[in-house]
């Protein structure tokens, strides 16, 4: 069983202490995709809601909190680079918690590999378009690809510090929009009309269908949660960091829709809803050529997504090496970088063949929305399972601390909420070739399950060494915690 011998000591180890709380922060934020959400996402909330966006972001803004708060209190017991993985295994028991964490790599893989791959494709046709400049969209992707790669491959604070310059540079370029569009209402825009229930065209139930892709938009706040080994003061910053990024960029897209809901005119809503692409027909009225610096944006929440990505997902899968559930290889640790190089680059190839089938095999315009689908099944998965997690490892391994309110109604409210989101995410049946996306996930989920028979039966009590190596139990003082290291069994 070489290939499942967990690593001693003396082996290359993650760089501890080496990431403070602002890149912690930031590795949520940009996770988020807020400058992609806001371009791509904010017209479908519109169709439902209206004017009234903010509404639907507050809500749901209130209803991540909860979900948030499941990440956040693992993460304060039991902080590890495991992440969901350490999470669910503890909660739910080896097997669930591997498949847990099998729609959580979809869901960072997948997640990632749709955003570049769709910003290879709008880069190309924006450059074919203004300029008559041929560059395949392949082409772009590698070259987006072969940069993350590189930044993730070369240490966890190279990429998080790049990732936490293009997180503000992305924020402030998308707020400064947002301040034009209130300086510069459209033709019909009332200031309080976003504030009312009655500017929704289906008053609640719009507020309640815009919540839907609201929640959506959120998702990826968790981020923080991997990088544990590597954080300062992990049991406390990591918790923060979450409930820190899902606040900022709640707050920030309540503000963003309303002045969207401003800029374009809140008397015909349907009309943005409708238009290809709404900031890009706004951006070029209000600041002319400076609408590039709105692709800029794009770029930075592309690239910045993918390196929040690829650490969270490495990290996790730098576990899974370790404890056997995955083989050895992806628990190396590079000597000079303190990086899982092999997992980065399975991350990588991984994401960048998921773009060349959807772009080839369907096509290049339709990998956003593609790939995007899948990773929101993934992610409802992940969420619900964590949730019920939360509730059973909090009352078998932390009672003096079980409250009722916080490890068991939140989760729940969060684990009801959730299922509405799956649901209209699969009903009405989607237009070809988005009606296939539930049928990948689901053959995802079937190759996951025969992985995990076949690694058992190959290696004898690979999976419950997973679930007992994770993270030290008991009352361990906060600066003692040594993540990834064996525990006590369950």
């Amino acid at each position: 069983m070489a290939d499942d011998t967990i690593h001693s000591g003396a082996e290359p180890q993650l760089l501890k202490d080496s990431l403070g709380l602002s890149e912690l922060v930031f590795q949520g934020v940009t996770h988020i995709a807020p400058a992609a959400n806001i371009i791509f996402t904010f017209p479908i909330i519109a169709l439902q809601a209206g004017p009234a966006m903010p509404l639907s972001f507050l809500l749901s803004t209130v209803v991540c909190f909860f979900i948030g708060n499941t990440v956040a209190q693992f993460s304060r017991y039991m902080p590890s680079s495991g992440g969901y993985y350490s999470f669910a295994t503890r909660g739910l028991g080896s097997r669930s918690g591997f498949m847990a964490t099998w729609s959580y790599l979809i869901y960072e893989i997948v997640g990632a590999a749709g955003g570049i791959g769709f910003l290879g494709y709008l880069v190309s046709d924006m450059l074919q378009k203004q300029f008559q400049v041929n560059i395949p969209w392949w082409s772009i992707a590698l070259a987006t690809t072969a940069i993350i790669w590189a930044l993730t491959h070369h240490g966890i604070q190279l990429s998080a510090r790049t990732t936490a310059l293009l997180g503000g540079l992305e924020l402030l370029i998308m707020l400064a929009l947002a301040i034009t569009f209130v300086i510069h209402p459209g033709p019909g825009s009332k200031y309080l009309a976003p504030l009312k229930l009655s500017s929704s065209p289906h008053h609640f139930g719009g507020i309640l269908a815009g919540m839907v892709f609201s929640i959506l938009a959120l998702s990826g706040f968790e981020a923080p949660a991997p990088l544990a080994q590597e954080a300062r003061r992990p049991g406390k910053f990591i918790s923060q960091a979450i409930m820190l990024s899902l606040g900022s960029i709640g707050i920030f897209y309540i503000l963003t829709s309303y002045a969207s809901a401003i800029g374009w005119g809140t008397g015909d809503m349907a009309a943005f809803a409708s238009s290809p692409n709404p900031y890009y027909a706004l951006g070029r009225s209000l600041w002319g050529v400076g609408w590039w610096s709105v692709v800029l944006a794009i770029i930075n929440s592309a690239v910045g997504t993918g390196l929040a990505c690829t650490n969270a997902a490495s990290r996790v899968m730098y576990t899974m090496g370790r404890a056997g559930t995955l083989p050895a290889s992806f628990g190396y640790i590079h000597p000079v970088h303190r990086t899982p190089t092999f997992a980065i680059a399975f991350v990588q190839i991984s994401g960048m063949a998921a773009i060349l089938l959807v772009g080839f095999l369907l096509s290049p315009d339709t990998i956003f929305g593609f790939l995007g689908t899948i990773t929101t099944l993934a992610v409802i998965i992940l969420y619900v399972m964590a949730n019920l997690a939360l509730t059973n490892y909090m009352r078998r391994e932390q009672r003096a601390r079980f409250t009722i309110w916080q490890h068991a109604v939140i989760p729940w409210i969060a684990t009801l909420v959730l299922i509405p989101v799956l649901f209209v995410t699969v009903y009405p049946k989607p237009a070809w070739p988005y009606s296939l996306t539930p049928y990948l996930f689901l053959a995802g989920l079937v190759a996951g399950f025969a992985y995990m028979q076949w690694r058992e039966s190959r290696y004898p009590g690979a999976l419950r060494r997973g679930a007992m190596m994770l993270i030290p139990t008991g009352d361990t003082p906060e600066r003692e915690i040594e993540p990834d290291q064996p525990s006590t069994p369950i």
